[in-house]
């Protein structure tokens, strides 16, 4: 609201001088750019194969920012499944540390919402985390956490990846 007030002046002390009808047209167009803000974020979004492997190629871009690769840390090994079973409620961490980089002369911010589905399509995992990459690093990390029942870890088969993207 500041900044609206603050345009108006603007435009308000601009018509009171003795300006040509170009100039102050000219003007008044930039004070609304000026105003109107930055511009909505940019969203993508994939589908990959659970990475069972510890790692899987995201490939999601937008102007100068680049989401690589995600590698998953954190799985539940056999100690894990054995406590699980006696305790029902037991979840696991899982650390899903994405490989950004930004090859752009500014920073940009990056929105990541991670969701695991299984075969049948129920959501067993969801977070979000929103990171920030200098200009020109390439070589980057954002790091998103899920919980997940440690039982059904191996029920996981796909991911959904979801990025938005804007400008610092």
């Amino acid at each position: 609201m500041r900044r609206v007030w603050y345009g108006l002046r603007i435009l308000r002390g601009v018509e009171k001088t003795a300006m040509s009808a170009p100039r102050r047209i000219c003007l008044t167009v930039a004070a609304a750019l000026l105003l109107a803000g930055p511009a909505r974020a940019q969203r993508q979004s994939v589908t990959i194969p659970f990475p069972r492997g510890g790692s899987a190629a995201v490939g999601l871009s937008n102007g100068p920012m680049l989401i690589k690769s995600v590698v998953l840390k954190g799985a539940p090994v056999g100690h894990d499944y054995r406590w699980a079973r006696r305790h029902r409620n037991d979840t696991t961490l899982l650390r899903w540390v994405f490989q950004v980089g930004n090859a752009g002369g500014r920073d940009w911010h990056a929105r990541i919402r991670v969701r695991v589905y299984s075969a049948d399509g129920h959501l067993l995992a969801s977070n979000d985390r929103e990171g920030e990459v200098n200009s020109r690093d390439w070589h980057d990390q954002i790091t998103v956490f899920t919980k997940i029942h440690t039982l059904s870890y191996p029920a996981a088969h796909r991911v959904r990846v979801e990025a938005a993207f804007f400008p610092d």
